[in-house]
């Protein structure tokens, strides 16, 4: 029961942080190359830093993660391209989008009907991803092989 009362804390926390705070990683760095602004890059930055420092006082306390640093245990070369392919796709509609996922998640919580249709599609692509993607290029590199 305490991890989930936490869980909720932590992440009404971070939903309001993010609400008043319009923090959103692709369109810092959107905004400090194209607008010379560095006010979200800023943030990036910031979640960097606060991140290292929470991994390394959750290591010093004793706190282990599994396999990390996370996805250096992928198998399939096939994951991995569409994971590339993936991730740019991800990169680009974002910036189209103006936000990344996060502020996406954001906007869809304060009402914007945009960033709902965002979400429906960015989901949607997560299911074709995994369900038919990794499949086909599994397929294709044991052909190749």
């Amino acid at each position: 029961m305490i991890p989930a009362i936490a869980t909720l804390v932590v992440g009404l926390l971070i939903g309001y942080m993010g609400q008043r705070s319009t923090f959103c990683t692709i369109s810092g760095i959107r905004d400090l190359i194209l607008r010379r602004n560095s006010y979200r890059f800023r943030g990036l930055v910031g979640i960097i830093i606060g991140g290292v420092i929470g991994f390394t006082v959750f290591k010093f306390i004793g706190g282990d993660v599994p396999s990390f640093p996370l996805g250096m245990d992928i198998v399939s070369p096939g994951i991995l391209i569409a994971t590339i392919i993936g991730g740019l796709g991800l990169g680009f509609w974002s910036v189209m989008a103006e936000g990344c996922p996060y502020r996406q998640h954001v906007m869809a919580g304060e009402g914007r009907v945009g960033a709902m249709f965002y979400l429906l599609g960015f989901y949607i692509g997560i299911a074709y991803f995994f369900i038919v993607t990794v499949k086909w290029l599994d397929l294709l590199l044991s052909i190749m092989r």
